[in-house]
């Protein structure tokens, strides 16, 4: 689930601050009657607007694999996947290095082409 933006976050403080109603400010910003809630009950409790962190397991590659990745297959277009994870020491396996690059906007599909054969088809 997505989290509320920072700016969102403020109108909702600042309105309730200033006396606003719960609807009104639902309707400013189009968020639920729980999210204003929630906000504000944090902003009361920690004083600050600051989504709270996210569980999960950290990604393992960082933003330079991604740039390192994206370099090495911009200068050496026909290299295979097997290959970029040994060049670069990846920690994943192929299969999920196939979904990043395909995110990038990159394709390892290999055109093969296929000359027709001087052979007449028998009948």
């Amino acid at each position: 689930m997505k989290s509320t933006s920072n700016c969102v976050r403020n109108i909702i403080v600042s309105a309730w601050l200033r006396g606003e109603a719960v609807d009104t400010i639902m309707e400013w910003t189009g968020v639920s009657r729980a999210t204003v809630y929630s906000i504000y009950k944090q902003f009361r409790d920690t004083e600050t607007i600051e989504p709270k962190k996210q569980p999960g397991r950290p990604p393992r590659l960082s933003e330079s694999d991604y740039d390192s990745i994206r370099e090495l297959i911009l200068k050496e277009c026909d290299i295979t996947l097997e290959e970029i994870i040994e060049r670069l020491n990846l920690p994943i396996k192929k299969s999920r290095l196939s979904v990043i690059t395909i995110e990038m906007g990159f394709s390892f599909k290999k055109r093969v082409s296929v000359q027709k054969s001087s052979n007449e088809r028998m009948s």
